[in-house]
């Protein structure tokens, strides 16, 4: 299974780069202001938080989690290819919203397929997280490249055709039947996700650490072309935030497992804040480029924290379930909000868009201290096995 997995992530970050970095530079081009970028983003993430907090679960419920991580990617590879025509604004933010129910739900399904075989110890989670990173570097790599010799519209095409090559890649032996099988269950059984103290702590911190990057995923890379940087720069600069994660994902196999969860989401929360003042404080692109680094906290610790949260004290029954709620509130509704606020402030002043950005981050640091607490007095639960990171 750890070979398919890592395709997986392989192939689908290799998308995600285009979608995560260049969306706001691709429509820029078309004409579109940021305001206009920033409210399709934030149709699209809305739609994707009630997809991935909802109808993902419910569908599990339907259908096993083989058959949803097969027929997913065809979907979305069909509907990628409507973006290519001209279209007006309201063209533009229906099929976001439309595409914000299908494409984004595809990381969930990967990460609770992903968290299902570690606590089966049929995977090691970071070593196989990693080949998303490396997918990612790729991809970011790749699209400077296309970008530069044939221009930002000339993504939507490399993006519908890696997602084609991802509906296919799919289609591959899963490799452990058991997974392959796994199904949610019943909505009455979600109860220990809302009322098991350290799940919701970690969740709340997990929101506003991902919350928190709203406006460096939407409007990062148009900092960085409004800012003069070349093509090549500005590919640099993508590389090297997931380079960042595969450092995180692989130095951390020993101390993921010791670490506390408060430790370990603590992390985040202050690579956040530090990040995001450097972004409001200092408009230089060579110190931009050095601030990548940092993603591998922000973001590498964060993830890391949830999964063993996941491992340690969620049900495998429930993994699903809760892989969509931190996409929806997380990646989703937070973002969403928070990329709505970027999108009226960017233009007018980076400084205070990013100052929100440092503000959320600072809001989790009480619950981080609250988190910890819980967890001293918690019992992970008996079936959550642990697995080598």
């Amino acid at each position: 299974m750890q070979t398919w997995m890592r395709l997986q992530f392989f192939v689908f970050f290799f998308t995600w780069a285009a979608f995560i970095s260049y969306w706001g530079p691709i429509f820029d081009d078309r004409g579109f202001d940021s305001a206009a970028i920033g409210l399709s983003i934030t149709v699209s993430l809305v739609t994707r938080a009630i997809a991935v907090v909802t109808l993902f679960p419910l569908a599990n419920r339907r259908w096993p989690l083989g058959v949803i991580v097969r027929v997913l990617p065809w979907l979305c590879a069909a509907m990628s290819f409507a973006f290519i025509p001209p279209l007006s604004l309201t063209g533009l933010l229906v099929l976001s919203a439309v595409f914000g129910i299908a494409y984004p739900t595809l990381m969930p399904v990967l990460e609770t397929t992903a968290s299902l075989g570690a606590q089966r110890r049929v995977l090691a989670y970071g070593s196989t997280r990693m080949w998303g990173s490396a997918g990612f570097i790729l991809g970011a790599a790749v699209d400077g490249l296309v970008a530069t010799a044939f221009g930002t519209g000339s993504l939507l095409w490399l993006f519908a055709g890696s997602l084609v090559a991802l509906a296919l890649t799919s289609l591959l032996p899963m490799g452990d039947a058991v997974v392959a099988a796994q199904r949610s269950g019943t909505l009455r059984g979600w109860g220990p996700l809302l009322t098991h103290r350290v799940v919701v702590l970690a969740l709340a911190v997990s929101i506003l650490v991902q919350s928190s990057h709203a406006a460096y995923y939407a409007f990062g890379t148009l900092r960085l072309v409004r800012l003069d940087a070349s093509g090549l720069v500005v590919a640099v600069f993508l590389v090297l935030a997931p380079v960042a994660e595969m450092v995180v994902f692989r130095v951390t196999v020993g101390i993921a497992e010791r670490w506390s969860l408060a430790a370990l989401m603590g992390t985040a929360v202050l690579g956040c804040a530090a990040r995001w003042a450097l972004w409001a404080l200092v408009p230089s692109v060579p110190v931009l480029l050095v601030s990548q680094v940092a993603h591998g906290i922000t973001f590498g610790f964060a993830q890391i924290a949830f999964v063993q949260t996941l491992r340690r004290h969620i049900e495998p029954e429930l993994v699903a379930p809760a892989q969509g709620i931190y996409s929806a509130l997380g990646m989703g509704a937070g973002t969403a909000a928070l990329t709505a606020l970027a999108g009226r402030f960017f233009d007018a002043s980076v400084l205070v868009t990013f100052a929100i950005m440092t503000a959320c981050a600072v809001l989790a640091l009480p619950v981080v201290v609250a988190l910890g607490r819980a967890e001293r007095r918690d019992v992970p639960a008996p079936t959550a096995v642990a697995a080598t990171m």
